[in-house]
């Protein structure tokens, strides 16, 4: 492939065939200019191949539960406010209908809409079929990973397929699980989810004082698991929800209770852009795929240098 290149580069940038009576020295000149042209083009390229082909050892997806874009201030959440300068991210992100949890994350990973994936309901209880339609958790397998799944509620169980290698009902230790999932060695993939917001924003409203200082507490609590995904190298880190709510009340047509946050950030060398437009949760499968090794260039666009900046 290569060399096929770097002739037909020769062809393009030798100018074509020489004019009658152009000598030999002007040929010599032009085929000297062309092999520079065409060393640097092909060190480019060379320069450029890794940019999206390292692996990516450590994936991380964090889901919120109830997680309200307007809640995400550098006060209220500097850890996930951070996150959101050196990646990608979006307050446009909008659910499914209807917004709520287990649908809503079954979207999330399987890229499905309610309808497509089957699951239209928001029950589940042990012994019941789980999901059968691919997940995430799918993806990751087939590229190597070792794969957990630590969720906050009961119903979350439906997603813990035979793809998962490790899974919890973790109400109150999900993010301790996940900090010993990434100790270990190798490549590996969680999803962690985390509730609490749902209950502060039923009990004292959406945006409130106290559900605020419950978003406070789940940013100081996602540090310490930040951090040593950070440290394992090339990482790739994924914060998002699957619904909001407005006033106490969430899961109906309001606005609001459709509006998600959704934040990406790695350590690549590359700039990952977000597709323009509002984000749909069910897109957040193929984005993943995307950035995922063994899957060719990214899905989305990728430019050396670029600091990040936030999409609306």
């Amino acid at each position: 492939m290569i060399r096929s290149l770097i002739a037909h580069t020769a062809v393009l940038l030798g100018g074509g065939a020489l004019a009658p009576g152009s000598g030999a020295d002007t040929t010599g000149r032009n085929r000297n200019m062309a092999a520079k042209r065409i060393g640097i083009l092909c060190l480019g390229l060379l320069l450029a191949v890794p940019g999206w082909a390292q692996d990516v050892d450590t994936v991380l997806i964090v889901s919120i539960d109830a997680l309200h874009p307007d809640a995400l201030s550098e006060k209220t959440a500097p850890t996930l406010h951070a996150l959101m300068h050196p990646g990608h991210y979006t307050l446009a992100g909008r659910s499914v209908d209807p917004p709520k949890t287990l649908i809503a994350h079954t979207a999330m990973l399987t890229g499905l809409t309610p309808a497509a994936s089957g699951k239209q309901d928001n029950d589940w209880k042990p012994g019941e079929p789980r999901v059968a339609k691919p997940t995430l958790f799918d993806d990751a397998r087939r590229r190597g990973y070792r794969t957990a799944f630590y969720y906050s509620k009961p119903k979350l169980g439906y997603l813990a397929s035979e793809a998962v290698d490790e899974t919890a009902l973790a109400r109150e230790d999900g993010i301790d699980r996940a900090r010993a999932f990434f100790r270990r060695a190798g490549a590996r993939f969680a999803v962690l989810h985390l509730s609490g917001l749902e209950f502060a924003g039923t009990e004292s409203g959406w945006l409130s004082p106290e559900y605020l200082d419950e978003l406070s507490y789940i940013d100081m609590a996602l540090a310490p698991l930040l951090a040593d995904v950070a440290r394992r190298g090339r990482h790739l880190i994924v914060i998002t929800s699957d619904h909001a709510g407005h006033d106490r009340l969430h899961g109906t047509r309001h606005p609001d209770d459709y509006r998600l946050p959704l934040i990406i950030t790695t350590d690549g060398p590359c700039d990952v852009a977000l597709p323009s437009g509002a984000f749909h949760l069910t897109a957040l499968r193929g984005l993943v795929q995307g950035l995922l090794p063994s899957a060719g260039p990214p899905a989305v666009a990728c430019r050396a240098g670029d600091p990040g900046r936030r999409i609306r």
